[in-house]
């Protein structure tokens, strides 16, 4: 007989358990809602389209316009060894960034189209390259 009132007293301390364990996970999914929904409400508006572009190029010209605003001015071996360092041997399928100045690209080469490409070539970010950058960071400020 002791047995089964220990036996109870166990299922009775182990119920008692599951139900603070219980009301623990839901006081912390309520803090993790609410910490969710203030970044939220901090990130700016972005349609799908606009978000997925930001989130594919943001970093990269976050790091070219950090680099700017550190140093003055960035040129073509600069802006390569960020790739670099982000893309690692796949370098080479980032040269889509580069455009014109109005083309819709991030990032330009103020040198003629057609011209050899040189290490100390400057490179630039476009308008396009500023708004994708301050749309990346608003949503990465922490």
């Amino acid at each position: 007989m002791e047995t089964e009132d220990t036996s109870m007293e166990t299922m009775s301390e182990v119920f008692d358990l599951i139900v603070q364990s219980q009301a623990l996970l839901s006081q912390a999914k309520n803090a993790l809602d609410g910490a969710m929904l203030e970044h939220y409400l901090k990130t700016p508006y972005m349609d799908a389209k606009t978000a997925i572009r930001v989130e594919k190029l943001g970093e990269v010209t976050h790091r070219h316009l950090k680099f700017i605003e550190e140093n003055g001015a960035m040129t073509r071996a600069d802006s390569l060894a960020i790739r670099r360092e982000m893309f690692g041997g796949r370098v080479q399928s980032t040269a889509n960034l580069f455009g014109t100045e109005g083309s819709g690209a991030m990032l330009w080469r103020d040198r003629p189209y057609g011209s050899p490409v040189k290490d100390d070539d400057p490179v630039r970010l476009t308008n396009e390259g500023v708004r994708i950058t301050n749309l990346w960071r608003g949503a990465h400020s922490d």
